[in-house]
């Protein structure tokens, strides 16, 4: 089914005094049933921010909570994955399904927030590696974003609940907007955290929450009450992507690396039960385990 088109409202955050200065653009980005942040377009093919683009900046479709419209009790951001597959006419739109199905899945399982989506320049570049190089640099330039974007929301709706959901991909989104967090003064002086933080199949390092990659494991600790990880050790394209292009293990496929020590708050959960090889199943099969730990967080801390 066609999109229709619709401008989006641009928003460029001073972070270091917290505060909120609104600018109009005329970005647009497809539109979509759930609320959208974007970032679409930020990028160029070489994982450069392209002209009139910041490094805090991010538009909405207005409809996005505490942003565009009055505070609600409980938010959850979805950040797909991967857009970049052969054969692909629409990436975007796949973005936007993705977004659609995360809504639709959650609520089914008895989710009762709001689903906003996060959707990134996860299509650009190109060559040997299908351009995965490049969309890794992007997820990592979007942590940033993402992490103004929970500045604007805290500040209007402090007493809210923000949550990040990330398929794939998207784990560097959330772990990169996590680490932006903990180096906030503002965001830390207030005691803002994320509440829950929930990675399906990460295409992470499987390190990132330990010891090893302190700076990770101090942003899980510091940003998030607590935060849960689904595996799957069937998951064959996690292990296709990560020992034939980074020579490592994905965080998604294995859980922390054996031997490590996670972050306090974190959560592991192996579902290769559930998931078995279906890497785009995470959130038709694991839905209702995600919306089951978000009901009962304070028994994981």
């Amino acid at each position: 089914m066609p999109l229709n088109r619709r401008q989006f409202l641009k928003h460029s955050v001073t972070t270091t005094a917290g505060a909120v200065a609104l600018a109009s653009a005329t970005g647009t980005a497809a539109a979509s049933d759930v609320p959208l942040l974007s970032t679409r377009d930020h990028f160029d093919d070489d994982a450069n921010l392209v002209s009139g683009e910041g490094t805090f900046s991010y538009d909405t479709s207005g409809g996005v909570p505490g942003v565009d419209t009055g505070c609600v009790g409980d938010v959850t951001v979805f950040a797909h994955g991967w857009d970049k597959k052969s054969g692909d006419d629409d990436a975007e739109q796949g973005a936007h399904d993705k977004i659609s199905l995360a809504e639709s899945q959650l609520t089914a399982n008895g989710y009762g927030g709001t689903v906003v989506g996060y959707t990134w320049d996860s299509d650009k570049g190109g060559g040997i590696d299908y351009g995965w190089g490049t969309a890794k640099e992007i997820a990592q330039q979007n942590g940033a974003k993402l992490a103004q974007f929970a500045v604007d929301f805290k500040q209007q709706c402090p007493n809210a609940q923000l949550r990040f959901v990330c398929h794939s991909l998207g784990a560097q989104v959330v772990l990169s907007a996590l680490r932006s967090l903990d180096a906030s003064s503002w965001w830390n002086d207030q005691g803002h955290d994320v509440y829950s933080t929930h990675f399906l199949g990460a295409a992470q390092d499987n390190e990132a929450p330990t010891t090893e990659w302190m700076d990770t494991y101090d942003a899980i600790s510091n940003q998030t009450t607590a935060a849960f990880n689904y595996h799957s050790h069937d998951d064959d394209v996690l292990s296709w992507v990560y020992n034939t292009i980074e020579f490592d293990q994905a965080l998604g496929e294995t859980g922390y690396e054996s031997g490590n020590t996670p972050a306090p708050n974190y959560v592991e959960n192996d579902v290769t039960s559930e998931v078995g090889t279906d890497h785009s199943g995470y959130l038709d099969n694991v839905s209702g385990d995600v919306v089951a730990h978000m009901s009962n967080v304070p028994s994981y801390v």
